[in-house]
C-alpha cells in the first residue's frame, strides 16, 4: 500500500472509531419534544414544562412540550412507544405507566415492554378531595355520608395510578361497594366535577388541587405524606386521619424513551433532569404545587419502577374490571 493509501486508511478507520462517541457528545443536535399523555394543567404537564425549560437553556436548543390526552394516557403513550430510539422524542409518565396492564383489557402490549426508564424527575403526594363548604369536612364525614346504602356517592380518578391508588383508600373505608368510581381523561375535568358537586371525591395528585384548597373551592381531606405538610398544616395525613396502612399513594413523573435508546444519549438526559432538579427556578416553580425535583440515573430509576411493579401486582385485584 502506497502512503497516501495507507494515511487515508487509517483516517477512516479514526472516523469509524470516534464516530458513536461524537454522536453522543452532542447530543442533542436539534430540538427535542417531550410527550405529555395528559391534558394541560395537571402535574405531568407542570412538572414537564419547568423541566422543559431548564433543559432549552442547558442544551442550547429547543423543548417542545406536546399534550397527547386520551385512552387513560395511552394515546401519548404510543407516540413514543413508535418513535425512533434515538432521545429525541420522550415521555413523562407517572405511575400508571406500571398498571395499564390491568386496567385496559385491549392492550396488545405492555408499555414497559417497550420503552426504557431515563430519570425520576419529580414526585408528590396524592391527596383525598371533595368539594369546599360541603357537609364533608374530614375523612369520617366521608364514611359517614356515604356508608348508607341509600347514600349516592361517587369518587373520580384521573387515569389509572389514581384509579388504583384510589380503589386502595376507598376500600381501606369500606366504601368501596358504597361509591361509584368515574373515570375521567386527565385531572382538569374531575376537578371542574367536584367543585360543581357532581361527584363526591376525587383521588389525584395534590398538585392539581392546591389552588383549589386555598381558594377554598376545594377542600383536601387528608394527603400521603409521611408528616404533615407545612404550607398545608391544617390537613392531615392518612395515618392521621385513622386510614391505617395504605400502599403506592406517592405519585411521582418520570421520562422514559423508546427501548433500544442509546446509553449514552440516557445517560445525557438524565444529567440534564439532574441539572434541572438542583434548579432554583424549577424549584420556584413546583413548589407552590408541593412537587418535589428529585433527578436520578437510569439505573435508579428503573430500581423504583421494578419496586412499584410488584406492588401493583399485589394490589391489581382491588381494581375495577377492565374497560
Amino acid at each position: 500500500m502506497n502512503l497516501p493509501a495507507a494515511i487515508f486508511a487509517a483516517l477512516g478507520l479514526c472516523a469509524i472509531i470516534s464516530s458513536e462517541p461524537a454522536r453522543s457528545a452532542t447530543f442533542p443536535d436539534k430540538p427535542v419534544t417531550i410527550v405529555v399523555p395528559y391534558s394541560p394543567g395537571g402535574g405531568s404537564d407542570n412538572v414537564s414544562r419547568a423541566a422543559a425549560k431548564h433543559l432549552s437553556e442547558l442544551w442550547r436548543q429547543p423543548v417542545i412540550v406536546e399534550n397527547l390526552p386520551g385512552a387513560d394516557g395511552l394515546i401519548g403513550t404510543r407516540r413514543v412507544m413508535k418513535a425512533a430510539p434515538d432521545g429525541y422524542t420522550v415521555l413523562v409518565s407517572i405511575p400508571a405507566i406500571a398498571i395499564f396492564k390491568h386496567t385496559n383489557k385491549d392492550l396488545e402490549v405492555d408499555p414497559l415492554s417497550q420503552l426504557t426508564p431515563v430519570s425520576l424527575v419529580a414526585s408528590g403526594p396524592t391527596a383525598m378531595v371533595v368539594k369546599g363548604q360541603s357537609e364533608i369536612q374530614t375523612i369520617e364525614d366521608l364514611r359517614k355520608v356515604c356508608q348508607p346504602a341509600s347514600a349516592k356517592c361517587s369518587w373520580a380518578s384521573g387515569e389509572p395510578f389514581t384509579l388504583m391508588a384510589g380503589s386502595g383508600l376507598v376500600s381501606s373505608l369500606d366504601l368501596f361497594d358504597r361509591m361509584a368510581n368515574v373515570r375521567y381523561n386527565g385531572t382538569s375535568a374531575a376537578v371542574s366535577d367536584v367543585i360543581g358537586g357532581h361527584i363526591t371525591l376525587l383521588v389525584t395528585g395534590i398538585s392539581s388541587v392546591v389552588p383549589h384548597h386555598r381558594s377554598g373551592a376545594l377542600k383536601i381531606l387528608a394527603v400521603s405524606t409521611a408528616e404533615r405538610i407545612p404550607d398545608l398544616p391544617d390537613v392531615p395525613t392518612y395515618a392521621e386521619a385513622g386510614m391505617g396502612a395504605v400502599e403506592f399513594t406517592n405519585n411521582w413523573y418520570g421520562i422514559f424513551a423508546p427501548a433500544g435508546t442509546p446509553d449514552e444519549v440516557k445517560q445525557a438526559i438524565s444529567k440534564g433532569i439532574r441539572s434541572a432538579a438542583q434548579d432554583p427556578a424549577v424549584k420556584k416553580a413546583l413548589g407552590p404545587l408541593l412537587i418535589t425535583p428529585v433527578g436520578t440515573t437510569p439505573e435508579e430509576f428503573e430500581q423504583r419502577l421494578r419496586k412499584d411493579q410488584q406492588t401493583v401486582e399485589r394490589l391489581a385485584a382491588k381494581l375495577p374490571a377492565p374497560k
